[in-house]
């Protein structure tokens, strides 16, 4: 891995916040993973609970019928709420151009955090962060469309 891959998962909102030394027990458990534009990185439905931070490109994240959700990119990361409930992959994720992440594979990210309550405890609060922004992204967007589609019927009383 380059030394702007390692700069790049040093930003992630992963290790937000984490001591020097945690950043440095985590990093060797990722496994550098590339994709080609149009490649599926995560399957919606999957069973699997990795967690992927994006290192270079840009992936969209997708609902089961390929609706896309939004789009992330450098240091943003994806599968988190599999990772977290252990429950089935909630969107697909995609590569958008080519794309290079961070796999760290759930059973080993866990035994770490774990073992290690301080860290365990800071990527936890890490990713709750991350969920609680996506859910509240997500509320506005409902809320906007919500409000076209009342517009719309507004127009048809006129």
């Amino acid at each position: 891995m380059t030394v702007q891959d390692k700069a790049t998962f040093e930003r992630s909102c992963l290790v937000y916040g984490l001591k020097p030394e945690y950043v440095e027990a985590i990093y060797p458990l990722g496994t550098l993973a590339t994709y080609r534009g149009g490649e599926e990185i995560i399957r919606h439905k999957a069973t699997d609970a990795d967690l992927y931070v994006i290192l270079d490109g840009h992936v969209n994240v997708l609902t089961d019928d390929g609706d896309k959700l939004f789009e992330v990119g450098p240091g943003s990361v994806v599968g988190e709420i599999a990772f977290m409930d252990a429950g089935p992959r909630d969107a697909s994720v995609v590569a958008k151009n080519y794309v290079s992440v961070l796999r760290f594979p759930a059973q080993e990210l866990r035994r770490k955090m774990c073992s290690e309550k301080e860290l365990g405890f800071s990527i936890l609060a890490n990713l709750s962060r991350l969920v609680c922004a996506r859910l509240r992204n997500a509320e506005d967007r409902l809320d906007q469309l919500m409000d076209k589609a009342h517009e719309v019927w507004n127009l048809a009383d006129n």
